[in-house]
């Protein structure tokens, strides 16, 4: 196993081709500053934001990640990583022929999927990264040789995902490998909802992007979650719309658009059952000092999805 590091700062492109993508290769990688970073090659990514915001497109849809918060991708993701001004994002890279390897380093898979660190995690991660040397020269991809800092750097990737362990045993399979691929598929199946909270998906694209017919697909999701597929898309725009009418200046009927609804009455309508109350009022009663409750007592930016557990499994709004 090798180690490569490179450092995308101020407004500098690194395009990882095929020089990657090496099963014998892992990639340590840092982008900062407006810096940004385009997988070319079908590689296994983990990507956190440390400090600041960014922004990430990849198969699975758009997404703004903020300090703390994680995403797993598989090989053929391909995304694009962009670090706004005066943030930090800290990425590893893998071939998928590595994947297996990993647990033998760790004695911990690595899974699709999306979740959140808080502070002390964040700090345990950038000094795992740091000791890679990743932070040496900017703008540069460097071979080395020295692996021994990749271990435990991997290992805390994998220990973030600890609580999905819980919901594999959920997952239908006579084995634990077979149990893994069926939560990675429904998970890539989640991260789309989640990314592409601008429209209404069709459960056939999600039963296709998992490789299983719609009616396996809906079964396992909702016994998975606790909610089925349609539910929680619906839910996720909703909470979109909850944090743009907090945070933004856009129009109801603007955000209503950008969130995938048909009309203003339609959007209306969900958001007031969803909350309690019409947008409008939400809004100015989110501005005048902190966003209200819903009717079960949670906020948007708390709520997570039925039957998840833990910080790791939570869905964020985009």
């Amino acid at each position: 196993m090798k180690m490569q590091t490179a450092w995308i700062d101020r407004n500098q492109l690194l395009e990882v081709g095929a020089d990657f993508n090496n099963p014998e290769l892992v990639g340590v990688v840092a982008v900062s500053r407006t810096g940004s970073i385009v997988l070319q090659s079908p590689l296994v990514s983990f990507w956190v934001v440390v400090r600041g915001s960014a922004d990430l497109e990849a198969r699975e849809g758009r997404f703004h990640l903020r300090a703390g918060e994680w995403v797993v991708l598989e090989p053929d993701s391909r995304p694009s990583v962009y670090a706004e001004r005066g943030s930090l994002v800290l990425g590893v890279t893998l071939s998928q022929a590595m994947r297996p390897r990993i647990k033998q380093f760790t004695h911990l898979d690595l899974h699709t999927g999306r979740g959140e660190l808080d502070r002390s995690e964040l700090r345990q991660c950038l000094r795992l990264w740091r000791q890679s040397g990743l932070f040496g020269k900017s703008g540069r991809v460097y071979a080395s040789d020295e692996v021994n800092p990749l271990v435990p750097l991997l290992r805390h990737i994998c220990n973030v995902q600890y609580d999905f362990r819980r919901l594999i045993d959920h997952c239908p399979g006579r084995s634990m490998r077979r149990k893994s691929q069926v939560f990675d598929r429904m998970q890539r199946a989640r991260l789309f909802l989640e990314g592409n909270v601008d429209r209404n998906v069709r459960l056939a694209e999600l039963a296709e992007l998992s490789n299983v017919s719609t009616w396996y697909f809906t079964k396992i999701f909702h016994a998975l979650y606790g909610e089925g597929p349609q539910a929680m898309a619906a839910r996720l725009r909703l909470r979109r719309a909850a944090r743009l009418l907090a945070e933004t200046m856009l129009s109801v009927s603007e955000i209503g658009a950008v969130c995938g609804f048909e009309n203003n009455c339609s959007f209306s309508r969900a958001f007031r059952e969803r909350y309690g109350t019409p947008p409008s009022l939400y809004r100015l009663e989110a501005k005048g000092g902190g966003a209200p409750e819903t009717a079960s007592g949670v906020t948007p930016d708390s709520a997570q999805s039925r039957g998840s557990e833990g910080k790791a499994v939570l869905a964020f709004g985009t």
